[in-house]
């Protein structure tokens, strides 16, 4: 049944990129970090996100707001092979953003992501933990088309611990995005660097290839391919 609303969910994804229209793209995150950027009002943006053991993440959000996004991410797990699909329960994803920036002080947003990484039925929680609150700063440094993105996250209300994140990303005529990213940054072990690119085969069509965990000692990097379509109604 899971792969039968999967299948779904990607013959909408096919429909709506055959007929793709030119849109206004504004990365909304890097790899696995938010953003300033934001969603347009009437705009949607559509994700499928590959991962190790056969795993699809699956992400709608919409612009309902020019300065509101709200949407949801859905991981199932053993989608690629004969395993028992794992279906871990919807998440919720919601950014605010109050302050477009000026001529010193950067754009600053906040929000929720509820979306974990890796999804363990018997503990009933994700092995990689949902970013939860999060706010963020970002702005154009030095050049045109560099963007520089940091901020913080909470998602355990028990520990009250605080980790951050930065990313940096260079856009090349808006064909071509270099990613790097550092995530999970508190105890250093656990931290993640991350890097990839993003191809845009339209203007709303994208393909990333990234790996991250890239350079770990004791971890194997993942590696990740996501198709994006970005839309408007």
């Amino acid at each position: 049944m899971s792969r039968k609303i999967f299948a779904v969910f990607l013959s909408l994804f096919i429909f709506a990129a055959a007929g793709a229209s030119e849109s206004e793209f504004e990365p909304t995150y890097v790899i696995d970090t938010p953003t300033v950027g934001m969603l347009d009002y009437g705009a949607y943006d559509l994700n499928f996100r590959l991962q190790d053991g056969g795993g699809i993440l699956t992400r709608l959000s919409f612009g309902v707001f020019k300065v509101v996004n709200v949407g949801f991410g859905w991981e199932l797990e053993n989608v690629i092979g004969t395993q028992d699909v794992t279906v871990a329960p919807p998440a919720l994803y919601l950014k605010i953003k109050p302050f477009s920036g000026g001529m010193i002080l950067p754009s600053f947003a906040f929000g929720y992501d509820g979306q974990g990484y890796f999804y363990d039925k018997a503990s009933s929680a994700f092995t990689q933990k949902e970013k939860g609150l999060f706010m963020v700063f970002g702005r154009e440094f030095l050049f045109p088309g560099f963007e520089m993105n940091f901020g913080a996250n909470m998602n355990d209300f028990k520990t009250n611990t605080v980790y951050g994140f930065a990313s940096l990303t260079f856009d090349v005529e808006e064909k071509l995005y270099f990613l790097s990213e550092y995530d999970n940054i508190n105890y250093l072990p656990d931290s993640r660097l991350n890097l990839g690119l993003r191809f845009f085969i339209t203007s709303d069509f994208s393909i990333d290839l990234a790996g991250r965990s890239v350079g770990a000692a004791d971890v194997k990097p993942e590696r990740i391919v996501r198709i994006g379509y970005l839309g408007k109604f």
